[in-house]
């Protein structure tokens, strides 16, 4: 055999296969139908008989249930991550805030233990009133500022 003919006997070759495949996808897809005779006897055939028959449909009833199983399985995938990723959320804002919180504590202290030390260690102790004239604390306001910058000490530095 030449290589021409070799080459034609493959394209014909592949043009039977083809029409076979096709011929055969045909048969697959046609109609059956269900009948039981007079005697009992169940027969199956691609034409109806005179007798009233049961059409039988090919479905892919199982790829549904996989297409449906798969569905499920997805969406609750998809639930359990929008799940865990809003759990993260609140619970990075949780911590965020109580960061925020904390730093307003640590400020707060540090301001009080501040205020207590300005009135332990200055025997003259003066405030500025809203006319921007310096006023003097007496003792009597120096040991109540005292109480209260040591309350406050108490209070925020824990």
């Amino acid at each position: 055999m030449s290589r021409l003919d070799r080459q034609a006997f493959r394209i014909h070759a592949g043009r039977l296969l083809f029409l076979g495949a096709l011929a055969v996808s045909a048969h697959a897809h046609a109609e059956l139908y269900k009948w039981t005779d007079a005697q009992g006897n169940v027969h199956y055939t691609d034409q109806p008989p005179t007798l009233k028959a049961q059409v039988i449909k090919n479905s892919t009833a199982g790829q549904a249930d996989i297409t449906s199983q798969a569905t499920q399985s997805l969406d609750a995938k998809d639930q359990a991550y929008q799940k865990r990723r809003k759990e993260a959320d609140e619970a990075r804002a949780k911590a965020d805030k109580e960061a925020e919180q904390a730093r307003i504590q640590r400020e707060n202290c540090d301001k009080a233990r501040n205020n207590l030390s300005t009135l332990q260690n200055n025997p003259r102790v003066y405030t500025t009133d809203a006319a921007g004239q310096r006023t003097y604390m007496d003792d009597a306001a120096r040991a109540s500022a005292l109480a209260s910058s040591q309350k406050a000490v108490s209070n925020f530095c824990k």
